[in-house]
């Protein structure tokens, strides 16, 4: 049964019969008002820790790159098992004063791998969402063809069912293009996080499980080698196997990257079917 997060102000006699009709087709439907600590809460374990602040800065880097966000971010540790993975917005009168709430699920489609749909009239979604939106699945005008509606968020359930199956990678790398690149690359193989420093790391790996980290080695600051050696003090994260990732295949920069004793290195230069076989190598091997 997939999940369903309805994001609306209130529950409306139009917008109960949408909501009505996604149970009867086998949804399970939570509904929230357009409020950010609302819908955080939802991300949450039923304890109440606190959830993973998203990191506006990778984000940015990311959407300044363009091209629309692939699924594929890992479950942070501190979220429910099964969390909505469909977002619905349906407006009702809003105006452009929700750019909080925007934000932030922008956000979860960039890290996450939130599906976001909006229903509306034309004039709610033209102020709302305005005219470019990447990070919208699908925008539906009112009266919704709820036929149509429901075919596409099958197969939205479908692709989700399908990526808890994934092993989860975490790239680190300060370049958005190599990034963004590498995400893409993998995202439609493997479950996805991404930090653009290794201090960003350091935090998404306190609060999320992951199979493998992909780490840039030449990073200004606190570089490959120095993250690599906090991963490996920490016990809860020593264990997690680590690939470098670097530019240079000269063999003087290869033999430095291999005195760290990382699982294999991977050059950036390398044509992408022989990144993804490396990593696909790695893990059967693992097995």
């Amino acid at each position: 049964m997939s999940k369903v997060l309805f994001i609306t102000e209130k529950v409306s006699f139009i917008s109960e019969g949408i909501i009505n009709h996604l149970k009867a087709q086998d949804f399970e439907v939570l509904t929230v008002k357009p409020d950010v600590t609302a819908i955080s809460n939802f991300l949450k374990e039923d304890n109440g820790s606190d959830e993973e602040a998203i990191d506006p800065e990778v984000a940015a880097l990311l959407s300044q790159e363009g091209g629309e966000s692939e699924e594929g971010a890992a479950s942070p540790e501190g979220e429910k098992k099964d969390i909505p993975r469909i977002f619905i917005l349906y407006l009702q009168g809003e105006d452009n004063l929700m750019i909080d709430v925007l934000g932030y699920i922008r956000d979860l489609v960039e890290d996450r791998g939130i599906r976001f749909f909006v229903i509306g009239t034309q004039e709610e979604i033209d102020t709302v969402i305005g005219k470019k939106a990447d990070y919208v699945a699908q925008i539906y005008t009112r009266p919704v063809d709820l036929a149509e509606l429901i075919k596409r968020l099958q197969k939205e359930g479908e692709a989700v069912d399908k990526l808890k199956e994934f092993k989860s990678i975490l790239i680190v790398d300060d370049d958005a293009t190599a990034l963004r690149s590498m995400k893409n690359l993998l995202a439609t193989h493997y479950k996805i996080l991404v930090a653009n420093s290794g201090m960003n790391a350091i935090t998404i790996l306190a609060k999320n499980k992951v199979d493998l980290i992909l780490l840039d080695f030449e990073m200004p600051i606190v570089n490959g080698p120095k993250v690599l050696e906090m991963i490996r003090s920490d016990p809860n994260t020593a264990n997690i196997p680590v690939m470098f990732l670097t530019a240079k295949g000269d063999k003087r920069s290869i033999m430095e990257v291999l005195r760290f004793k990382p699982e294999k290195y991977l050059l950036k230069t390398m044509l992408p079917k022989d990144i993804i076989d490396s990593i696909d190598e790695f893990f059967k091997t693992r097995r």
